[in-house]
């Protein structure tokens, strides 16, 4: 499947979009050819068009993180794993899309490198929104964290002013609250039929 300009600068402008460099002391740095700097600003730049991807060695990056890797808390920097293996695959998305031969393509190539893309753009998107919900929970545990519950009965005369408390579901409601929270659910899949009509074969 030959990707066309288009459609590889289509994927990159999204590309560029997402991935926002954001440095931070300890974070993961790579030293590639002329590039220092943290990993996901690479990707940016060469979203960008501002780096040649085929001057860039994936794994020389691979071999730094993994030593990188070899010197953290295995448990603390689980975030920071994630992050570098979508990063990595986006380049190397990209960096097989770019070896492809360019040329005209056939309705059915030019489907298949939409959906790709697409694909591509869905992932990063769903990453990025786990990231800020993360950072989001993270940031109310770190508020909470000052909070202490209270430790002594409420006094007689507040206790007083409470409305009786009625019960208004049975045992039999509640196990059917139960099950319906604890029974598995099927994992969502990221569907595509609503961007591309289905392609028929006319052989």
């Amino acid at each position: 499947m030959a990707p066309s300009p288009n459609a590889v600068a289509t994927t990159a402008g999204a590309v560029s979009e997402l991935a926002v460099p954001d440095a931070a002391p300890g974070r993961f740095s790579v030293r590639v050819g002329d590039f220092s700097g943290p990993f996901d600003l690479l990707l940016s730049l060469i979203s960008k068009h501002e780096l040649d991807l085929n001057d860039i060695s994936l794994s020389k990056v691979t071999d730094e993180f993994i030593s990188y890797l070899r010197g953290l808390d295995s448990t603390a920097d689980l975030d920071e794993a994630t992050e570098f293996l979508v990063v990595a695959a986006t380049l190397l998305d990209l960096k097989v899309a770019g070896l492809l031969p360019q040329g005209e393509l056939v309705d059915t190539e030019g489907a298949a490198l939409l959906e790709a893309r697409d694909l591509l753009f869905a992932r990063l998107l769903q990453y990025r929104a786990f990231k800020e919900a993360s950072a989001w929970v993270g940031e109310k545990l770190r508020a909470e964290s000052t909070r202490r519950a209270r430790s002594v009965a409420l006094e007689e005369k507040y206790r007083a002013q409470l409305p009786e408390l009625r019960w208004t579901l049975s045992a039999a409601d509640f196990a059917a609250i139960a099950e319906l929270a604890f029974t598995p659910k099927e994992l969502p899949t990221i569907a595509l039929d609503h961007l591309h009509a289905p392609l028929v074969s006319v052989r």
